[in-house]
């Protein structure tokens, strides 16, 4: 009696404790979640994983980032910066979304409106984002593979398998009575437990985590649509029958979704279940109607991903206005024209904000290197990446059209296609030029427009390009060396410069954007602070001298 008094309060002690520990953990996930609140992820980013949902799912959008643009702009360390989602479905939807840039304002607008919904109801926000870190696990990722077109093609020999249970279940009633039955039906269920069973296996084991991770989502939406929140939730309430018979297979299938496997006796009947599954090839057809009823029902799982994906970036870019100084863009009617104030890039710490207001002209900037020029043309693409698909920018004041963002900033040899740097600069070229026959306006931004060859024809040449860009409403952001491109595009193009001062011996470089052409020339004079042989600095200033006259 003792014994079972004794067993009967160890029981109660365990489960208190599990209890206790359930508590602990979720107290402590609450916490997490307030402190992280405006806060940037120190956790490392999986890149590759992250763009999935961006690589796999086909859709028709207003405009996707070229591989070019996503370089040019450092797009993985901006995206690092961005995301503040709390799974890695909304992280790879987060991450779809910052590559494919919108031109509806209405969606816009529906974002800033779920944004504020957040920022305003704490409570719904904790109790949102506890069930979201239920998926956060890098297996979370591999949902979005069971959006391919084919999961898996049936075995020519399937068709066999309805012949198979057939001739087993007669050697089984014959065995009864003739003995060599029994030995038939005994080399059938080693086949079927082991060769159909094993294959069977290998095949299921590809789709463990995006099957398991897809039973969570499910389970984490059914919570989330009980919550008065500004999402659209008809379509996953619609398709809840259909979701439950997914779980049903996926059941069968894993045991363990619905099971502690502790090894004890209870598990018993489970392994029994498990050796009647392989036999009767239970588990193969229940893969194959659950990878059916997948295939037929993409469009649910796919609405099911997305309406998980936006609550959670609705959360992050809440999280991004509480910590950031920002503001809301404006958004014109198509026209030549923009006008940004105090706008820097999110990426440098203490960044010299800068203005400008172009009306029917581009822009053409000058000045020495390390002066700004660069940073300065990634800072107006990523403030207009931002704005056109999280309807924030890092600026006081943003006001444009909508725009297609084309780039040519950051170029290299291509080392494995053995193309020079010439060759690769042609080739980002030709994708801007062939940009100006689509009817919608493009943002171009350029620095230094063919480099890669001679002076003469390089001036040619970027003239010629910078002029066919110019076209229509198209606005383009050039910065360059060659001072001579200052008076061929005077007239489409207003002239912008960053200049240096040189202060005892010492460069300083404000990063300031300033009106009209550079007059100033401090290449050699760096050379002479730099120590350079004395003859090499007479030498280079006599043939300037000449150069210039």
């Amino acid at each position: 009696m003792n014994y079972i008094l004794f067993g009967i309060a160890a029981i109660i002690l365990l489960m208190l404790f599990a209890l206790f520990d359930a508590r602990k953990k979720k107290k402590q996930i609450l916490k997490d979640l307030k402190d992280s609140w405006g806060k940037e992820k120190t956790e490392p980013i999986n890149f590759d994983k992250a763009s999935w949902y961006s690589t796999y799912v086909k859709e028709k959008v207003f405009h996707t980032l070229s591989h070019q643009t996503m370089a040019d702009i450092d797009f993985d360390q901006l995206f690092a910066k961005i995301d503040r989602t709390t799974s890695k479905i909304g992280q790879q939807f987060l991450y779809n979304k910052l590559a494919k840039p919108t031109g509806r304002l209405e969606e816009l607008e529906k974002l800033k409106e779920q944004t504020d919904f957040f920022i305003t109801h704490q409570e719904i926000r904790i109790k949102v984002q506890t069930e979201l870190i239920k998926l956060n696990s890098n297996e979370s990722y591999s949902v979005v593979l069971l959006l391919n077109d084919k999961l898996v093609e049936k075995p020519s020999w399937f068709k066999w398998l309805s012949i198979d249970l057939l001739i087993l279940a007669i050697l089984l009633i014959l065995s009864i009575k003739v003995s060599v039955c029994l030995i038939l039906a005994l080399l059938l269920i080693t086949f079927n437990a082991t060769y159909l069973n094993y294959w069977n296996k290998k095949h299921l084991l590809i789709f463990t985590k995006s099957l398991s991770q897809l039973n969570i989502l499910i389970n984490v939406s059914r919570k989330l649509v009980k919550e008065k929140m500004p999402f659209e939730a008809d379509k996953i309430k619609d398709a809840i029958p259909m979701f439950r018979k997914f779980q049903r297979r996926i059941g069968i299938l894993y045991q363990d979704f619905s099971q502690n496997n502790q090894g004890d006796l209870s598990q018993v009947p489970l392994y029994l279940f498990e050796i009647i599954k392989a036999i009767f090839l239970i588990e193969i057809f229940t893969f194959f109607k659950l990878i059916k009823l997948i295939e037929n029902n993409q469009n649910d799982i796919l609405n099911l991903y997305q309406y998980v994906g936006s609550i959670d970036i609705a959360i992050a870019i809440a999280s991004l206005k509480e910590s950031e100084q920002i503001c809301e863009p404006q958004f014109t009617e198509p026209h030549k024209g923009i006008e940004i104030k105090g706008i820097r890039h999110p990426l440098v710490k203490n960044c010299i904000e800068n203005e400008v207001k172009l009306d029917q002209k581009s822009m053409l900037i000058t000045g020495s290197n390390m002066s700004g020029k660069s940073t300065f043309l990634r800072t107006v693409a990523i403030n207009s990446l931002l704005a056109q698909t999280i309807y924030i920018c890092f600026a006081e004041f943003y006001s444009a059209p909508f725009f297609k963002l084309h780039t040519s900033i950051r170029i290299d040899d291509n080392l494995f296609q053995g193309k020079s740097y010439f060759l690769e600069e042609v080739d980002v070229m030709s994708t801007l030029i062939e940009a100006v026959k689509n009817p919608d306006q493009n943002l171009f931004i350029l620095d230094e427009v063919f480099k890669g060859t001679n002076t003469i024809e390089r001036i040619a040449a970027a003239k010629a390009i910078l002029s066919h860009l110019n076209r229509e409403q198209n606005l383009t952001f050039v910065a360059t060396h060659d001072i001579e491109l200052s008076n061929m595009l005077a007239e489409a193009y207003e002239l912008y410069h960053f200049t240096e001062t040189i202060t005892d011996n010492e460069l300083i470089f404000d990063h300031k954007l300033k009106e009209g052409p550079l007059k100033t020339k401090n290449a050699i004079k760096i050379l002479e602070m730099s120590h350079y042989p004395k003859e090499i600095i007479q030498e280079a200033l006599r043939i300037s001298k000449d150069l210039s006259s």
